[in-house]
């Protein structure tokens, strides 16, 4: 078997190049390539490979995550090709062939028509016009029978309670599944995947009024997609002894994987979600709602976690290649390292005697991680890398002081490497984190401050609990019984800093404002917040499930300093119990 280096890829494409940004054609055929030698982040930078021949090696499906934006071709003859689904991301393939792969199905042959929207020739057969019928007609006549199955069998009950509407869309999801027949009982599987599985991951049961909207399938295969947000999935999946009884267990956080390159420059996220909550780690394959994985430790309460991608060596240590780990941190205080792809935890480390509350890694560094925890610091870690045998070492290099407990980070995205914001019990403050300069242990380098605190009597509570950057200099944050989100300006609010540094005076700068978003009233503190800067999106939930979504994108082209409150741009409403289908 040949290992995969940037130097094997240049050998292995046509024309010569010195560039793998430029290459557009690569023959890695009769290799003996298992799916796991695959290297994502490097395959990653060929941005403009037009054909790919893998013909002739050991591939049971593709890696999870590979970006090549601009294959057209794909050869995968003569594999052991178990998994179409994984083709998925190849979204632009127009011509592809499988012959003698032996656990490929007609089913199967239906799915890749369904996953793969621009395909046109399949084992050099012209498809165009069955795969049109199939992603259309057959999508249509699909969608009609579920809708008719409804409307026969099924009704809304007289007595509206969100345990009797679960019930009922339990029971449709199940009539689905075994009810909805179409074409041969060859295609029965492709059917089920396409109907039944797919209507039990897909379906939603918004309400409105006294009608049953059923929002329908992800049919975005078939149809344009915009930007407004569908529930897909309704887990349960961190209660207690996997009890659906159990509501007592929180959820406390959850990231999506990223994907990286050599640079560790972020090119955008897989499908695969993890979440923490009680005693246990999950990861969630979000197309299909599957745990695909499920770490516990007992007696732990997990209460934070994060992503990043370090270098890992191989035996005798002559290469190095990005490995995906993720860290998770709660009431004991101890950070554990997961290597989720080897289904391994690898390590574990304590960074304080108290309860952990967040962890961030850099997104430039993915070995220098953040720690915040209930003793009121802030630690920087350098996690290292890992060897053949998952040995690493940690190294604390910096204690950031705090008088309270820390909630939420961000790294400056301009900025990474020398600014900290942390979203506080009492405030939200900035620090100098350059590691290469002394002092090790450091005070904040200022406190920003708003217009609107919630006081009593005794208090005057500066809680920060929802931050994130939404463009590289617009920040959203909120403090809960506010009612509204803040979009404020880091560089404007940054320059107020005096130059002249007095170690005495508290710094205290008020932040420069620039819109208002409407949200809700609550007294519930530590809702969270999250923003998607590609998308321009501020999405926020609240005591009620519901969750608030800001399209900041528009909002940044009008006149942020009006003055008026910006209402959501959509509040998504979910009734529904929660339910375990596992």
């Amino acid at each position: 078997m040949a290992k995969i280096t940037e130097k094997l890829l240049l050998e292995k494409c046509t024309p010569k190049n010195t560039n793998l940004e430029q290459v557009k054609a690569l023959n890695l055929s009769k290799l003996g390539l298992k799916s796991s030698d695959l290297p994502v982040p490097l395959l990653s930078r060929l941005h403009c490979l037009e054909q790919l021949d893998l013909s002739g090696n050991k591939l049971q499906e593709m890696p999870s995550g590979l970006f090549l934006p601009s294959l057209r071709s794909l050869d995968l003859t003569n594999n052991e090709m178990e998994d179409v689904t994984t083709l998925d991301t190849l979204t632009t393939l127009e011509d592809l062939r499988m012959e003698d792969n032996l656990y490929i199905t007609v089913n199967d042959n239906y799915k890749l028509m369904i996953l793969l929207p621009k395909l046109r020739f399949y084992n050099g057969k012209d498809i165009s016009t069955t795969a049109n019928h199939i992603r259309h007609v057959n999508s249509e006549d699909l969608r009609k029978r579920v809708l008719a199955l409804w409307e026969t069998s099924f009704s809304l009950p007289d007595h509206r309670t969100a345990e009797k509407l679960a019930i009922v869309e339990r029971d449709f999801v199940n009539a689905v599944r075994h009810k909805v027949k179409y074409g041969p009982s060859s295609l029965t599987d492709y059917i089920k995947w396409r109907v039944g599985f797919n209507c039990l991951l897909h379906f939603s049961f918004p309400y409105k009024d006294n009608d049953l909207i059923l929002s329908g399938y992800n049919w975005s295969h078939v149809y344009s997609l915009t930007v407004s947000l569908q529930p897909l999935h309704v887990l349960q999946c961190h209660s207690k002894q996997d009890s659906p009884d159990d509501f007592s267990t929180q959820l406390w956080a959850c990231s999506f994987q990223p994907l990286q390159d050599y640079y560790g420059d972020v090119n955008g996220a897989t499908r695969i979600v993890a979440t923490c909550g009680g005693e246990s780690v999950c990861l969630i394959d979000c197309e299909t709602g599957l745990v695909m994985k499920k770490y516990k430790v007992p007696g732990e309460d997990f209460f934070s976690l994060a992503w990043s991608t370090v270098l890992m060596s191989r035996k005798g240590n002559v290469a190095m290649r990005p490995c995906s780990i993720l860290a998770a941190g709660g009431k004991r205080g101890l950070v554990k390292l997961l290597h989720p792809r080897a289904n391994m935890a690898y390590g574990e480390f304590r960074a304080s005697r108290k309860a952990l509350s967040i962890l961030c890694f850099s997104p430039r560094q993915g070995n220098l991680l953040f720690t915040g925890s209930y003793d009121k610091k802030i630690l920087m870690w350098d996690i290292g890398g890992v060897d053949s045998k998952y040995n690493f070492k940690v190294t604390q290099l910096l204690v950031l002081e705090t008088t309270s407990t820390p909630l939420h980070f961000c790294l400056p995205p301009a900025t990474p490497d020398t600014h900290l914001i942390a979203a506080c019990e009492e405030g939200l403050h900035s620090y100098n984190i350059q590691h290469n300069k002394d002092p090790k242990k450091r005070s904040e380098e200022m406190e920003i401050t708003f217009p609107v605190y919630e006081k009593d009597k005794d208090h005057d509570y500066h809680t920060i609990d929802g931050l994130g950057f939404v463009t590289n200099d617009v920040v959203a944050s909120k403090s809960h019984m506010q009612g509204s989100i803040y979009l404020w300006s880091w560089n404007d609010t940054r320059a107020q800093l005096p130059n002249n540094k007095k170690k005495k005076k508290k710094k205290e700068v008020c932040a420069v404002i620039l819109a208002e978003l409407q949200w809700s009233s609550t007294d519930i503190a530590y809702l969270s917040l999250n923003t998607c800067p590609s998308k321009g999106y501020v999405v926020c939930g609240d005591e009620r499930g519901r969750l608030w979504t800001y399209h900041v994108t528009d909002l940044l082209k009008a006149n942020f300093r009006s003055g008026k409150a910006i209402p959501a741009t959509e509040v998504l409403i979910s009734e529904t119990t929660y339910y375990n289908y596992s």
